[in-house]
């Protein structure tokens, strides 16, 4: 299993647009209909609010790779660079982290956590 992660480096105040733009050409719902693509997110980080990241859980790189060289794979590119900061590269991959150990809760999620 690996993990890639996207970061993307934002204008200010667009973490809004950002999220619609991925709603709205259903980037998710297509990304997770690859080939041992397990489960996706995007996330904001807490310590920058100009920065999201894209994490992905995968089968293995070729999975991953499979969702890079999809047709339309770039829907939504140039909403996208509306949003980002300059230097924004739409083919480039993120990185990729080979999983090494996991644990997994058990436990019902609490109310903070749930709340998305």
């Amino acid at each position: 299993m690996i993990l890639s992660c996207l970061t993307l480096e934002l204008r200010p105040g667009s973490l809004a647009a950002l999220e619609e733009t991925f709603r709205r050409h259903r980037i998710f719902e297509r990304a997770i209909q690859t080939e041992g693509c397990r489960s996706l997110y995007l996330t904001s980080d807490v310590a920058d609010e100009g920065r999201a990241h894209v994490i992905g859980v995968w089968d293995s790189e070729a999975a991953y790779q499979r969702w890079l060289d999809q047709p339309g794979r770039e829907e939504g590119t140039d909403e996208l660079h509306a949003i980002m900061a300059d230097g924004w590269d739409p083919s480039a991959p993120g990185e990729v982290w080979r999983v090494v150990d996991t644990a997994v809760s058990t436990m019902q999620p609490t109310e903070s956590m749930s709340a998305g």
